[in-house]
């Protein structure tokens, strides 16, 4: 009974989310005033998940979706406790129902692509800004200069810190702005926090 409940009201929210965007969205604030304090909360993601595709351009999406079928184990297209138990034994690791648990917390329903398209759009616009990026990437600059040698960068991820692999690396230099064994880390912060632009 408590699944059909919960079917119920998320039907009536889309209906309530249908009629909000063809009214012409200046409706946010009497729909704040309302009680439904809980289901207001959960509208937030469905607001979101309209233009997630927005944030990423087509092959960031694409990855996204290799990732998505990586993790859905049992491909039902939905990401569950089971799929994220898979994936840690396949990196020997013991899958900690808790850890499963509040990480599966993080979508307020079950896990698809679009949701899952979603958290990653959260997470991405939560990371630390582009200012805190460049200056990572300067304490490393001696001269100010806004590029650090590529033979140098490869040292410090391959040796400090969480090491790259090889494969890591070849992964990165692929989208990394590298001019005569320079790598442009001014471009490449941009490219990090908005995606590559296609010239």
């Amino acid at each position: 009974m408590a699944k059909d409940k919960e079917k119920k009201e998320k039907k009536e929210k889309k209906d309530k989310d249908k009629d909000k965007e063809e009214a012409a969205a200046p409706e946010p604030a009497p729909a704040a005033e309302e009680e439904e304090k809980p289901v207001e909360r959960k509208e937030e993601p469905k607001k979101k998940i309209g233009n997630v595709f927005a944030l990423f351009n087509q092959s960031q999406i694409t990855e996204f979706k290799e990732a998505f079928a990586m993790i859905d184990q049992d491909r039902d297209g939905i990401i569950g406790a089971d799929d994220l138990a898979a994936i840690y034994n396949q990196i020997g690791r013991e899958p900690d129902p808790k850890v499963i648990k509040e990480m599966l917390s993080e979508c307020p329903e079950k896990l698809n692509f679009t949701h899952f398209l979603t958290l990653f759009g959260e997470k991405l616009h939560g990371t630390d800004s582009e200012s805190t990026l460049r200056d990572a990437f300067i304490m490393f600059d001696e001269e100010k200069k806004g590029k650090l040698g590529e033979e140098y960068v490869k040292d410090l991820l391959m040796n400090v810190g969480d090491q790259f692999s090889k494969d890591e690396i070849k992964q990165v230099w692929k989208e990394a702005p590298i001019e005569g064994g320079l790598l442009d880390y001014l471009k490449f912060v941009q490219i990090i926090k908005r995606g590559k632009d296609d010239e």
